[in-house]
């Protein structure tokens, strides 16, 4: 197990142990929810809504009794219109929050909540704790600190690139799922992003700096892979574009990296959602480009090659969500974490070039072909 994986594993059983019943559970169905009692007091004892209240009354000078009733909407009028498709015409409707709010759903149990300061010193102890642990434990670590230049994606290093694609897509998910859980303590959206991500790029430093003292040595590549895997993950997070875009790790068992792939996927789905077309069974399928390593400390040696792929595939976020599992419910938001995060074998099928010597294989699913 990687030692990001780890790290995810923890934080989860210490959400876990920490939670108490599962009759603690409350608002299980809605990710946030919003109080009658903060709702300013309207005519005839209504709760209404205002835009701009302290440029209401000037406003509403200018405006006819139609107007002045448009905007005082009740607040129970605003709540139904939230499950209403958003307005699609113009470009700053497509990163309407509700796209994708199926896709940031959280389970949320009032316990986290009300010990939100503990689970928020608890989270990046965890996390950083099992990373540096992971390299003093697991590794050799009679050396001294050291800078190791590992190169990027080039043909002539260690696995091929296939580690720098693995800390790229890992840290993504790592962020997401950190951010899934400050989200589960009762932290705001735009905070959860800012939480999730800075957590995973501190993880990412930590497990280098451990990383410094053993055979491994400290790799610059290595951070900055899980530097812009964690912002990636930020930046779809704060232009809700999670039902569009994701990233998805991949560690089958092996010694080297020669059976994995990652991908970086565009979902059918969230597209024909936004365009407000049913797409039918097309909603099932997402695109990829992938990248894996194969022959690369491999025994016995084949031959090496570093393979950039383009495939379609099944989105198996989406088949849950039509299996009616939602991420809402602890047991959904489990399935989730696998079938959200993790580049099943078997399940896609493309063309790959191989970058060392420019030739083409497929249609395979890149796993083991």
């Amino acid at each position: 197990m990687r030692p990001a994986t780890r790290s995810l594993a923890l934080c989860w059983l210490l959400l876990l142990l920490g939670a108490g019943p599962l009759l603690a559970q409350d608002r299980a169905g809605r990710p946030f929810s919003l109080s009658a009692d903060d709702a300013p007091a309207g005519p005839a004892g209504e709760s209404t809504y205002r835009l701009l209240p302290e440029r209401s009354l000037e406003a509403e000078r200018w405006l006819g009794s139609e107007q002045r009733l448009a905007l005082a909407q009740p607040w129970s009028s605003l709540a139904l219109n939230q499950d209403r498709e958003p307005e699609r015409s113009t470009l700053a409707s497509w990163f309407d929050p509700r796209f994708d709010r199926a896709e940031t759903e959280v389970p949320r149990w009032s316990f986290l909540e009300r010990h939100q300061t503990l689970f928020s010193v608890l989270l990046p102890i965890t996390s950083i704790g099992a990373v540096t642990a992971n390299s003093l434990v697991a590794y050799n670590t009679n050396h001294s600190f050291r800078v190791h230049e590992e190169g990027w994606f080039g043909k002539d290093t260690t696995n091929g690139g296939a580690d720098k694609a693995s800390h790229l897509t890992d840290y993504y998910v790592t962020a997401s799922l950190l951010e899934d859980a400050y989200k589960m303590i009762g932290y705001s959206e735009n905070k959860a992003i800012l939480a999730g991500v800075s957590l995973a790029i501190a993880t990412g430093l930590a497990n280098e700096l451990s990383d410094g003292i053993t055979r491994h040595g400290f790799s610059w590549e290595d951070l900055a892979m899980d530097s812009a895997g964690a912002l990636a993950a930020g930046l779809v997070s704060v232009t809700h574009t999670r039902d569009l875009f994701s990233m998805r790790t991949s560690h089958l068992p092996s010694s080297s990296y020669t059976h994995d792939v990652y991908s970086a996927d565009f979902k059918f789905s969230g597209l024909g959602r936004r365009l407000g077309v049913n797409l039918g069974p097309l909603r099932w399928l997402l695109f990829s480009v992938t990248y894996g390593a194969k022959g690369y400390r491999v025994t016995p040696a084949i031959e090496q090659e570093r393979q950039l792929g383009f495939e379609v595939g099944l989105n198996v976020q989406q088949i849950l969500f039509d299996l009616k599992v939602p991420r809402s419910t602890w047991w959904g938001y489990a399935l989730h974490v696998f079938g959200d995060n993790l580049r099943l074998p078997f399940t896609a099928i493309g063309m790959r070039v191989d970058l060392n010597r420019g030739r083409w294989h497929g249609p395979n699913n890149g796993n083991y072909d």
